[in-house]
């Protein structure tokens, strides 16, 4: 009995052990975070399925290089604008009806991240 209390124990700090390293490993490596200031952010559509004219807004954090470009799975469909944006909000405005009705996805490039939403074209 008193073997059996003691492989409990045993494995209980076991356990207790495996969890405060792994709670260090986690505050070590969050340490170098991701600097956020350095990402573009983009946001949703407002209306979807969309349809006619739509408006894809983002933000950069400091002038740089945006490609704003939508998707069909891997394959780039469009390429709407590729320049230069100052820092702030910005509006891409886009005809749907220039592609079929489809799934498509939605997002921005720049030399540091590539970050896309999914959205859906219904004209018909």
């Amino acid at each position: 009995m008193v073997e059996r209390i003691i492989d409990v124990m045993v494995v209980t700090l076991g356990i207790l052990g495996a969890f405060v390293l792994y709670k260090l490993m986690l505050k070590r490596m969050s340490r170098g975070g991701v600097d956020q200031t350095a990402y573009c952010t983009l946001y949703s559509l407002d209306k979807n399925p969309a349809s006619g004219e739509v408006e894809f807004y983002f933000i950069t954090p400091s002038e740089m290089n945006v490609a704003f470009c939508v998707w069909k799975q891997e394959e780039k469909v469009i390429e709407i604008r590729n320049e230069v944006f100052t820092k702030g909000g910005h509006i891409v405005r886009f005809d749907t009806n220039l592609i079929p009705d489809g799934e498509y996805f939605f997002g921005i490039q720049t030399t540091e991240q590539k970050t896309i939403k999914r959205f859906k074209i219904q004209n018909s």
